[in-house]
């Protein structure tokens, strides 16, 4: 069973002139550049306008190597008459297809399926082509290699290359929101009638083809038109109505792989096409507008685009209308500039934010209380108390434990005459339960814990005490003579 293009929606197509397939014996092949296939049976024009083959003469045989690396492979064929071929990649079989004689070009004549997924290493394609013996058909019998396309490997560069990009494929993308665009799974295409439908495909190359079905069974259609926009320039398409095979028995038939335009002779930069259907005023069913496949011939290895050797699309076809144009866009193959431009965004905004981290941590600095929220009430009379306590916090529960908190001088407190003027509230900021009552109380529970002769004689010594701020550090002596001193360090503030 054929491998769907929805599976393999990006191959590389290698033409059945390039010099990397050798035919063997040589003098058995014959090239035919006349095209006398294309219009014989549904299967539609050959790759190129080129096949390379066998014809004419009784029990003929000839076979083709092409060495790859990749993760599939097919062989593309055309034939007529009685005919046959095998086809082994590294010694070993694959599936061949039953093909229908009524198609004549573009058989998939035998495809690796999944035997060669998650190799990496090179790989050999061997096609023994073979022509029958009956002399009555012999004489109208060929078969011709057409292409032959592959999967390449995700880290190979696709420079100078040609791509086959499946309507299925990411980088196409469709204007589908009200239903324009209908699957034909059976012609595997994505087609529309509707005026204003559009489609778009984003790609890095020089060349460019869209190749579609032209509709003719069940219905017959007319011929309509369309256009494409290439970097912001326009250009119409004629797409042909229903058409007759020699085979057709002359019905009109759907026939695959119909080149619709060519765009050729782009610079080797990154493109941007968009196609659209126009609005056609015939009563009569008008041809659909279908998506099969591009065909892109990708950018040179030394192109100065910007996506370098990276998965770029491109082709060299011609058939079907042609015209040239140069632009440039973002496109498959391109740098990452959604990473790059996240990443430099994601630098700026995490630099922000440690900025404001380091301002709103300064200004808390700042605007916080003194670590030290109370004094020592060291005034004549006055009893040694411990109302030494941290201020709590905005929004968080009061403490619950009697251990006395860590505290000291704020430095809002003010030095008069030597002496710490101390009044109800002794600290700027400070609750007023930092007052005589909380010292009270505090002097209550010490009192219960300590031994009352102890303070009793620290109190005698405060009183004959002096305390004294100063603004800076240094021992100070005491004068002969004179009151004790309690002598204070200067405070200081995170400021």
């Amino acid at each position: 069973m054929t491998t769907p293009d929805t599976a393999v929606p990006r191959l590389v197509v290698v033409d059945d002139t390039d010099p990397s397939i050798q035919y063997s014996p040589a003098s058995v092949f014959m090239t035919d550049t006349s095209g006398k296939l294309d219009g014989q049976g549904y299967g539609g024009p050959v790759f190129n306008r080129t096949l390379t083959g066998l014809s004419g003469s009784s029990n003929l045989n000839g076979s083709l190597t092409f060495q790859f690396n990749g993760t599939f492979v097919r062989a593309v064929l055309a034939a007529q008459g009685d005919f046959g071929w095998a086809c082994r990649v590294d010694n070993h079989l694959i599936t061949s297809n039953i093909l229908n004689s009524n198609q004549v070009t573009n058989y998939i004549a035998c495809d690796s399926e999944g035997s060669l997924s998650g190799s990496t290493s090179e790989h050999t394609l061997e096609v023994d082509l073979f022509l029958g013996v009956d002399p009555p058909f012999v004489l109208n019998s060929s078969l011709w290699l057409d292409n032959i396309q592959y999967q390449p490997l995700p880290s190979d560069p696709l420079d100078a290359l040609t791509l086959r990009i499946h309507n299925s494929d990411p980088s196409v993308s469709y204007s589908n929101s009200s239903g324009e665009w209908t699957a034909f799974q059976s012609l595997d295409a994505n087609a529309t009638d509707l005026t204003g439908s559009s489609m778009s495909l984003a790609f890095n190359g020089t060349s460019v083809t869209l190749y579609s079905i032209d509709y003719g069974s069940p219905a017959q259609y007319e011929a309509a038109t369309a256009f494409y926009t290439l970097d912001g320039k326009s250009a119409d398409f004629d797409i042909p109505g229903s058409m007759k095979t020699a085979n057709s028995e002359g019905n009109t038939i759907n026939i695959s792989n119909w080149p619709l335009f060519t765009i050729s002779n782009l610079s080797a930069s990154q493109h941007d096409l968009n196609v659209a259907s126009s609005y056609n005023t015939s009563s009569f069913p008008q041809q659909y507008l279908s998506i099969e496949y591009f065909i892109i011939r990708t950018n040179p290895a030394n192109s100065s685009s910007t996506e370098g050797s990276a998965n770029s699309t491109g082709v060299g076809s011609s058939s079907g209308n042609s015209s040239s144009t140069t632009g440039h866009s973002t496109g498959i193959g391109a740098w990452p500039v959604g990473g790059i431009v996240g990443g430099v965004m994601g630098g700026v905004i995490g630099l922000v934010a440690i900025l404001l981290a380091l301002y709103f941590i300064r200004r808390r600095r700042r605007n916080s209380p003194s670590r030290f929220e109370g004094i020592l009430d060291l005034g004549a009379g006055a009893a040694l108390v411990d109302h030494l306590t941290n201020s709590e916090p905005p929004m968080q529960s009061p403490l619950t434990d009697d251990r006395p908190l860590c505290s000291g001088l704020s430095a809002d407190s003010s030095y008069q005459s030597g002496k710490l003027d101390l009044g109800e509230n002794t600290v700027a900021g400070s609750s007023p339960r930092t007052s005589l009552e909380a010292a009270s109380n505090s002097t209550s529970r010490l009192v219960s814990m300590k031994n009352a002769q102890s303070f009793q004689i620290r109190n005698e010594q405060l009183r004959r005490s002096e305390l004294r701020l100063h603004m800076d550090s240094g021992v100070r002596l005491l004068p002969p003579n004179e009151r004790e001193v309690i002598d204070v360090p200067p405070t200081y503030t995170e400021d």
